[in-house]
């Protein structure tokens, strides 16, 4: 009887590998995937432009294999190795191949492989070997047990182990922009591996890997763990300098970049950084990049890889942030619906933001596994001591470096919980839009409300037409009485935001206030010294110098009681008040006495000639009209004194169809027509530039006079313009000046 053997032709090669894998993105996925389960912690993938497609390198850092492991599993075809042995040697990790045929998806990527693998062989050797391959020569009719490829080893003393893939000779150019999106959102889910310990196992310091392709990316290179941070709804960043000053960043959606510096010191933790994303897995609209990765892949992932993690000298530090770690009390505040933070500077935030409920604002506190990242320990004390089992810190210092980084946590929880009421805020302006559409016409903001209710009204009637009169009429007296109680309600709200608006906009008068008593107590202070000094002299000289001293004391006092009777127009029964048309040039220049000193000391002229005496704005309430004036001089002067050199301002009016325009122009860093952002609320600075410009020429003290840049100024005076039926804007700059902030009154 004879024996018979199955004989393998070369065609199979191509069923397995070019047909079998559908795409190039999905081939070198799988070399990438080769190099996980090789425990490698880094692997590095270049794309360099060739005559057709690419040549493409992929190294890393794994454990290589032997010149045995190459020629037994290797080049053998569909090996059931990984099956056997489906956990990594070093690490521990759940291998990603099964089937033994993703290397054979190189043939989709080019004709010709390079395969150089190092392993480490006993204690002191390593082994390299390398294999050529030349995939045009297995040619459907040819047995592939025929073919022989070119193999090398080597043994030496030193080495690296890991593993490096040449391949090129690219016979069709399939890569596209599409392509190459797909392999980075694979990626982004591979390198999600941020590392972990697995018993039995050397600890897991996780996957990572960079790319280099010039064609598809501006850079030099792109970290897809970079991809993944940037990903989610914000991101954080914390720095403690060499004093021990703790500041922390955000860069948020639709926020733009927030910084906050904790108010006490902590030099015992210098050198220490965090880097965290803030991931809340509930929509796509959520993210700032949702088209990176699925809210499901992301859910996968962060179940495993979720959490903060210490670092102290590279080197993961556990428990802390591996599974149910809660070392920072996050699920244990959300579990008893913790509502506020115990941090001042974080609660003074939430009292300041829109449409923030302070009292509330930690319940918006996501999950452990929605913050991801790693804090990286530096202590010039050397406090941080790990323990001789490696499993976390000796003492409880831990705890001092938690009130810190929950610091970050509470008040980046602060600012998304606004980042929120921003998003029901558009949704409303989206409705407002809606019925504007519907009435052909503009509808006001405080409108809205009264345009739904008829919209309603007259759908309901409508709806209700062919119903019996004793039904009809049963239907339609209830939805009377639900919308008078909502028509109410919202103008018992209005009268409360009109009021809201007040007493935001004293801020800026109480810091001026504040400063002009300092400046006065100051000053009689240094006047008690110098009677002093003239009670001793009594010579002609002297008495010259007392008048000099009379007239700037009686000058500091006017200017006290006009800052005093100002402070009196935003008294809280001032909504009970009828607004009225007001001569505008009076008040521009008692605005403009408000901050005289600064005009003064930095040398800036404010010109307000060019106003008629007999112009007049309204129907407004004074204090409305002072909190434009002064909120408007104020970014003047700051744009002014940050662009150095000649500062001129500039207020200008004239009657126009509308009603009455408002000029306010600058020489200082200059704004485009087209900068809306800047009348959003805590929006100052979306460039990062301005206020380092200002503070390196401004006096520290005389920041109690300009403003902080809280953001809020112009969102107020958007407010109060509108709420006027007015207008607000940048406009185009006339020659010589660098902005043109446009305001029109009825």
């Amino acid at each position: 009887m004879a024996k018979l053997r199955f004989s393998v032709d070369s065609a199979l090669l191509s069923e397995i590998g070019e047909k079998l894998v559908e795409s190039v993105q999905v081939a070198l996925l799988e070399l990438v995937k080769n190099s996980y389960d090789a425990d490698a912690t880094h692997v590095c993938i270049k794309m360099i432009p060739a005559e057709v497609g690419y040549s493409i390198v992929v190294e890393d850092d794994g454990t290589g294999m032997s010149f045995e492991d190459v020629k037994s599993f290797w080049m053998r075809i569909a090996t059931t190795h990984k099956i056997e042995d489906d956990i990594t040697s070093k690490f521990g990790r759940k291998k990603t191949g099964s089937k033994g045929i993703g290397r054979f998806a190189c043939r989709r990527l080019g004709t010709k492989l390079e395969l150089e693998t190092t392993a480490k062989k006993g204690k002191s050797k390593f082994e390299t070997s390398s294999v050529k391959i030349d995939w045009s020569e297995y040619v459907a009719g040819s047995n592939i047990d025929q073919i022989v490829c070119e193999g090398k080893r080597r043994e030496s003393s030193s080495g690296k182990p890991g593993t490096r893939l040449v391949i090129s000779d690219s016979v069709s150019n399939e890569w596209s922009n599409r392509a190459w999106l797909v392999l980075r959102r694979r990626l982004i889910l591979l390198v999600s591996n941020r590392g972990q310990k697995r018993r039995g196992y050397e600890r897991d310091p996780g996957f990572n890997a960079t790319i280099e392709a010039p064609d598809f990316e501006e850079g030099p290179q792109v970290n897809p763990r970079d991809e993944l941070m940037d990903v989610g709804w914000g991101r954080l960043g914390l720095t403690v300098d060499k004093k021990g000053k703790v500041v922390w960043t955000l860069s948020a959606k639709k926020l733009g970049k927030k910084s906050i510096t904790k108010p006490q010191l902590h030099p015992e933790f210098a050198g220490t950084t965090a880097d965290i994303a803030i991931f809340p897995l509930l929509s796509k609209e959520h993210l700032r990049k949702p088209n990176k990765v699925s809210i499901v892949e992301l859910r996968q992932v962060f179940d495993g890889w979720g959490g903060i993690h210490i670092r102290k000298d590279g080197i993961r530090v556990p428990p802390y942030g591996e599974g149910r770690n809660d070392w920072l009390y996050i699920d244990r505040d959300r579990g008893i619906r913790k509502v506020s933070s115990d941090f001042d500077p974080v609660s003074a935030l939430a009292e300041s933001l829109k449409g923030v409920n302070p009292s509330r604002v930690l319940l918006g506190l996501l999950s452990n596994k929605s913050y991801v990242g790693d804090v990286h320990v530096g202590s010039p004390k050397n406090l941080f001591v790990m323990k001789a089992s490696r499993e976390g810190f000796v003492g409880d210092v831990a705890d001092d470096l938690r009130e810190i980084v929950r610091f970050g946590i509470d008040w980046s929880t602060v600012y998304r919980d606004f980042y929120i009421r921003r998003e029901e805020l558009e949704e409303a302006q989206d409705a407002k839009k809606h019925f504007e559409d519907i009435y052909e016409s503009e509808v006001h903001s405080r409108d809205v409300i009264k345009s739904a209710v008829n919209y309603l009204n007259t759908e309901l009637k409508n709806a209700t037409a062919d119903l019996p009169a004793e039904t009809r009429q049963l239907v339609l007296s209830s939805a009377a009485m639900a919308t008078e109680a909502i028509v109410k309600t919202d103008e018992s709200q209005q009268t409360e935001l009109q009021h809201l608006r007040l007493v935001a906009s004293t801020s800026s008068l109480l810091l001026i206030f504040s400063h002009e008593v300092k400046s006065l107590l100051g000053m009689l202070d240094t006047f008690q010294l110098k009677l002093d000094t003239l009670g001793k002299r009594l010579e002609p000289e002297a008495a010259l110098e007392l008048s000099e001293m009379s007239t700037s004391f009686k000058s500091t006092k006017k200017r006290f009681f006009d800052l005093l009777e100002m402070t009196s127009l935003f008294s809280l029964n001032q909504t009970q008040k009828k607004p009225a048309r007001i001569a505008l040039k009076p008040r521009v220049e008692q605005a403009k006495n408000c901050f005289q000193i600064i005009l003064d000391h930095y040398k800036i002229t404010l010109e307000t000639d060019r106003i008629p005496a007999s112009l007049r704005v309204g129907p407004i309430l004074e204090a409305e009209l002072y909190s434009v004036l002064l909120n408007v001089l104020s970014n003047a002067i700051k744009s002014v004194i940050a662009k150095g050199g000649k500062k001129e301002i500039a207020v200008r009016a004239k009657k126009v169809s509308a009603g009455s325009q408002i000029n306010v122009l600058d020489s200082g860093v200059g704004v485009s027509k087209d900068s809306d952002d800047l009348f959003e609320s805590f929006v100052s600075d979306p460039l990062g530039t301005f206020y380092p410009r200002l503070e390196a020429r401004l006096n520290p003290a005389d920041t109690y006079i300009v403003g902080t840049g809280s953001g809020l100024g112009l969102s107020i005076v958007r407010e109060i313009i509108e709420a006027r039926d007015g207008k607000i804007g940048f406009a185009s700059a006339p020659s010589k000046w660098k902005c043109n902030l446009e305001i029109v009154l009825p």
